[in-house]
């Protein structure tokens, strides 16, 4: 991930004092979800947001990237694949981290699609809580030790996703419940395998309650 230039937006209220780290779905890459920014950085001027990449090139095109392969959507493959990319992910944060003067006591993660698998694991296994995760449109992959149960985590899906099943919220619900992990949940009708204005004004609020919480 170090050798490629990553877009990020500075926050408006200089220095930054929260990180937003934006995980895009596979076969895209940051510039697609930075286009987000515009519509959440008004209500958070004091984030900085950037958009890595995904740390392979995607194995089913010819462009784009990944966070792990999906030829081989076997649960106990996906979750070997995670845990196996996630160092790359943490270090790449961590640096980012250091630069901004920040931990993850105020590092903010949102994924889509399979950024949201990769943001909902990576959550789950870190030794300090973020200050919060959402996930849109992605997939509980739950690791072998739920290690982090502190980090309020949001779900947001559409109803008429055909892409990852609306019912992967229900199960994600239930694991995130069972372990004790804060957990909200969002179904938004007349809503496919993507991200609206709804979406976007649940995930800024819960970002405010959860600094405000903090």
């Amino acid at each position: 991930m170090s050798n490629l230039i990553h877009p990020e937006v500075y926050s408006k209220i200089l220095p930054a004092k929260k990180l937003v780290i934006l995980l895009h779905g596979v076969g895209s890459n940051g510039h697609d979800v930075i286009k987000l920014v515009p519509y959440m950085k008004n209500h958070l001027p004091d984030c900085h947001f950037i958009a890595p990449h995904g740390i392979e090139p995607y194995d089913m095109a010819s462009h784009g990237r990944q966070w792990f392969s999906l030829q081989d959507r076997t649960p106990y493959i996906m979750k070997r694949l995670l845990g196996r990319n996630v160092p790359p992910v943490n270090e790449f944060i961590k640096q980012k981290q250091i630069a901004l003067n920040v931990t993850n006591k105020e590092t903010i993660i949102i994924g889509f699609s399979q950024g949201a698998m990769m943001g909902i694991y990576l959550t789950l296994v870190q030794m300090e809580p973020f200050l919060c995760t959402i996930g849109f449109s992605g997939l509980l992959v739950a690791p072998s030790s739920c290690i982090n149960t502190m980090t309020p985590i949001c779900l947001i899906h559409g109803m008429l996703d055909t892409v990852v099943a609306v019912d992967a919220i229900e199960h994600a619900r239930q694991y995130l419940f069972d372990h004790n992990v804060p957990c909200s949940t969002h179904k938004l009708e007349d809503l496919s395998h993507s991200i609206d204005h709804r979406g976007l004004n649940i995930a800024v609020d819960f970002i405010k309650k959860s600094g405000l919480n903090q």
